[in-house]
């Protein structure tokens, strides 16, 4: 057995990048960017010392509920009021967009561009393509930057896009620890010292890797990728352990991580390189806004101190350092304005990736809501007219009148107690409260029917259940009072010169580099009596109040000779005039991004378009001849399969997607004698320490690799691309292996005939279509690409889909007492685990070679009553995709599918066969259409 303990990197092998030890000293702090909702929110980010906002227009934004901005009339708007104070706009525009939509997301771009936006923040490659394109023909210097959407998790990743699509800057995964952070930089530094580091570093964390989740697609026919996340992850589950539901208490939300807090990391991210530290939260509101950046402000200005006193560099102040107040905000303020606490022992705010996998911290499952601070435990509350007798445990927190609670008697789906506190005293240790009249009222009748077997049968207010203060009157009033702080004042520095029958010259230095000058309209002349001192040029130069910079040091007066002397008015007003100066370059560098941008001359998309058409129409459409790859995820999967090769059925490829190496020798080895095409599914993340990780799939040599990540498309043409010759080390041992032919899978996110285009041309034989297609819009992107590229075009017409895809480990965490891999026992490979949701279906969990978690949906997914429509649009390529099948019902759905293909049997006969199959435990989950209709028509009744 190989696991990942066994995969990490051989320091002698020449194939794998080494970390560069001298790392490049900084010379400014990393930005601080704030989530903007809203006009509210931009106000509060500003106020609190935001460098950069980040924001989304009224579509193709990951946050679709958020108010955002409408690009015509709001956008420009927002992005004066930014650049006014200093400030960097970043749009995202970080959703997939489908082939029909391209000409709408070049408008929003040009839009972009006229607004001044500094950068875009994308997930879909083919829209990377489509700006970049657009940016050089503006003459525009917006920059591209890759969302985290985009699954980046390796310097290999980013160094594609920098490579392909000139990105700047790289939003890693929230997965990543710092040290694989600083292994990134490192790595980068080396080839690609051009390419920022983004990280995430507070607010809510997804469970599944950015990018990765289509629970939202599969269960409610609303992607995740398309910024209509259904939060499925904050649901409950009962978890299913080799066939049997397991006990597991006041642990339900099986999914529901704590959410993020990295104040403590700041000074490591810095030290690792990290450019921009991002807040998530585009959902919250102004007070959110101003609580977490003026936190991340403050962390950052002290952090960068202690950074320039260890490497020997002056302080170079941070841009918005002189903030209106100086208040702070706390930890504890934070968790009060959001938080996910779970109990005394966990306040909702962990550390997530940063010190590595923690299984046992990440995701409690107590509760998926905000609760705010611990307060303390119930110690009686059998009588709501006595009032409910309170434990305050917590030394640090004061409960007052007007304050929120809520009690949490390990119930969270249910109707829970909680209101504002309307009266209390303490007596002798105890406090005891009242709610108002409505809410007291609310408590007796349903502690009533309770009594009455109603119900749960428990009470709202059980003895030992946990009190939270889910709002504080006092931290409330503090940050609406801070959403509304006026801008800070920008440090600058200002130098004084002349000489006797020269003008006096007021220089304003701002800390981008700009520089505002203005003169004196008459000749310095020598002093009778006191000439002009430090002191009374200070004097004369005032505080700039008046203007939105602050003077950050002394008057600069060595350039200023000695005993000379002018009028005070001479002097205020060449400060005047240096200030108009500065104030008019500022506007001049806001306006860096203005170009001539036309709407409807041109047409880059459909330029685009029509070239790859011209590209591809030297292939006709013929009678297509179908391929079929199948999957398996067992050895009994991979020996059917073979059996049913050697028995004439038509399979071109079987994909061996295996937890152990082992496991995957056998496999290919038994598809070899079977004579029949092997291929080797890769994981979708590899981290900077896992390179042993595809130098074992390639010591495995199989014919094709199913490449699930941009990181290990961009090595393996590194290496020279399929057919290329890599000598890997081993010891004392070398072996030379060929790269094998790539497919892109479904995680590549491939939704336009743009992006499918990019990965063909960059090196993929074939590509897989992203989940997120419908089965028309499928048949639109195989159009667009004409007959040659289409051919080149899979689809998974079978899959269970994956529905997340995660880093925190369910069998660590609840079969195991283990963090990690090193001390959970490897419990994935002794238990059967399915998830059971509401609506009482199980949904298979598996690991994969790298730990991390897959959910499948109970309910398969078939695309049979489109595979005429796509074969008629020039596809050929197709595969079914097996999870925990038995050997039987894999080989009834590939036979099935097979005859469907060969015109031998009709669509509803095989949907018949497909609802009867069986998962691991005997139960069945049922067949849908799935993603591939609307939600109107994604049960198989409505078209059978």
């Amino acid at each position: 057995m190989a696991r990942r303990d066994d995969l990490s990197p051989d320091e002698h092998d020449h194939v794998t990048s080494q970390p560069n030890e001298k790392k490049r000293i900084l010379s400014s702090p990393p930005e601080v960017m704030a989530p903007v909702g809203g006009f509210p929110q931009l106000h509060a980010a500003i106020g609190n010392g935001a460098d950069s906002v980040y924001l989304g227009l009224s579509a193709y934004s990951a946050r679709a509920r958020a108010t955002n901005f409408d690009p015509e009339t709001e956008l420009p708007e927002a992005v004066k009021i930014a650049h006014d104070a200093n400030v960097k706009v970043y749009v995202a525009l970080n959703t997939l967009v489908f082939d029909n939509e391209l000409e709408e997301v070049e408008n929003l771009i040009k839009h972009c561009i006229a607004a001044c936006v500094d950068a875009l923040i994308v997930q879909d490659l083919g829209v990377a393509r489509l700006a970049q394109t657009i940016i050089k023909r503006t003459k525009s210097n917006m920059d591209v930057h890759a969302s985290t959407q985009q699954t980046i998790t390796s310097a290999d990743g980013a160094a594609f896009c920098e490579e392909v699509f000139d990105t700047t800057r790289v939003v890693l995964s929230r997965e990543l620890s710092i040290s694989e952070i600083d292994a990134v930089s490192s790595q980068l530094e080396n080839e690609h010292p051009n390419v920022e580091l983004e990280a995430f570093v507070h607010g809510a964390l997804c469970v599944s890797y950015s990018g990765q989740c289509f629970s939202s697609e599969a269960w409610g026919g609303r992607s995740a990728n398309r910024g209509q996340c259904a939060q499925a992850c904050r649901l409950p589950y009962g978890l299913i352990d080799n066939g049997e539901l397991k006990e597991l208490g006041d642990f339900s939300y099986l999914l529901s991580p704590q959410d993020l807090c990295g104040l403590d990391q700041v000074p490591k991210l810095i030290e690792a390189n990290v450019r921009c530290l991002k807040i998530e939260g585009r959902l919250k509101d102004e007070a959110y806004v101003a609580a977490t950046t003026r936190a991340y402000r403050n962390a950052v200005d002290e952090a960068w101190k202690a950074y320039c006193s260890k490497h020997g560099l002056s302080q170079i102040a941070s841009q918005r350092r002189n903030l209106a107040t100086e208040e702070q905000v706390s930890k504890k303020e934070l968790a009060q304005v959001f938080s996910r606490g779970q109990d005394e022992n966990f306040d909702g705010l962990t550390p997530g990736f940063f010190e590595g996998s923690k299984h046992q911290q990440l995701v409690r499952g107590r509760s998926p809501r905000h609760r705010g601070v611990h307060v303390g435990r119930v110690m009686d509350g059998s009588s709501w007219k006595n009032g409910l007798i309170l434990r305050l445990d917590n030394d640090d927190v004061e409960l007052k009148l007007g304050d929120g609670l809520v009690i949490d008697r390990g119930l969270a789906q249910e109707e829970e107690l909680g209101g504002t506190v309307f009266d209390l005293f303490t007596k002798n240790g105890p406090t005891t409260i009242h709610f108002s009249k409505d809410v007291e009222r609310k408590w007796r009748r349903f502690d009533d029917n309770a009594r009455k077997g109603f119900g749960s049968g428990t009470s709202l207010a059980p003895a030992g259940a946990h009190v939270w203060k889910t709002s504080d009157a006092a931290v409330d009033k503090k940050m609406r009072r801070l959403s509304k702080t006026m801008p800070p004042r920008f440090c600058v520095k200002v130098a004084i010169a002349g000489r006797i029958g020269e003008p006096l010259q007021v220089t304003i230095t701002d800390q981008t580099g700009r520089v505002g000058q203005g003169v004196s309209d008459g000749n310095l002349e020598r002093a009778e009596q006191s000439g002009l001192s430090r002191e009374s040029v200070r004097r004369a130069i005032g505080t700039l109040g008046d203007t939105r910079w602050s003077i950050d040091e002394d008057i600069d007066t060595a350039k200023l000779e000695q005993n000379v002397w002018c009028p005070v008015a001479w002097i205020k007003d060449a400060r005047r005039k240096a200030v108009l100066d500065l104030e008019a370059q500022q506007a001049d560098n806001n306006g860096k991004s203005k170009a001539a941008v036309s709407y409807d001359d041109s047409s880059v998309t459909e330029e685009y378009i029509k070239s790859i058409r011209d590209r591809s129409a030297d292939k006709e459409i013929s009678s297509v001849t179908y391929k079929l790859t199948v999957l398996a995820r067992t050895i009994n999967q991979v020996e059917t399969l073979c059996r049913l090769v050697e028995n004439g059925e038509a399979i071109d490829e079987i994909i061996v997607d295996f937890l152990e190496v082992d496991g995957m020798k056998d496999a290919v080895s038994r598809i070899r004698r079977a004579n029949v095409r092997a291929a080797i599914a890769a994981p979708r993340v590899i981290k900077p320490n896992e390179s042993g990780i595809w130098r074992t799939l390639l010591r495995l040599e199989p014919d094709s690799l199913l490449v699930r990540s941009t990181g290990l498309l961009h090595r393996m043409m590194k290496f020279g691309g399929p057919g290329a010759s890599v000598v890997l080390i081993d010891g004392s041992e070398e072996k030379k292996v060929n790269v094998p032919q790539l497919v892109g899978d479904f995680s590549l996110n491939v939704a336009n005939a743009l992006t499918a285009y990019e990965f063909l041309e960059y090196g993929c034989e074939r590509v897989t279509v992203s989940y997120d297609l419908g089965a028309h819009a499928i048949s639109e992107m195989l159009q667009a690409l004409g007959p040659r590229f289409a051919s080149r075009i899979e689809i998974v017409a079978h899959c269970h889909m994956p529905i997340f895809h995660t880093e925190h480990c369910i069998f660590a965490r609840f079969l195991s007492n283990g963090n990690s891999y090193l001390d959970c026992g490897h419990a994935c490979t002794r238990h059967d685990v399915h998830l059971r949701d509401e609506t009482g279906k199980d949904n298979p969990v598996l690991a994969d070679i790298g730990c991390r978690n897959t959910v499948f949906s109970a309910e398969a997914q078939s695309g049979a009553h489109s595979l005429k429509e796509w074969m008629d649009a020039g596809a050929n390529h197709f595969r079914i995709e097996l999870v925990d099948e038995s050997a039987e019902d894999a080989q009834k759905v590939v036979l099935g599918y097979l005859a469907v293909l060969e015109g031998k049997q009709k669509v509803g006969v095989l949907w018949e066969t497909l609802s009867q199959v069986e998962d691991s435990n005997g139960r069945m989950g049922g067949v849908s259409i799935g993603s591939f209709r609307n939600a109107a028509e994604r049960r198989a009744g409505e078209i059978i």
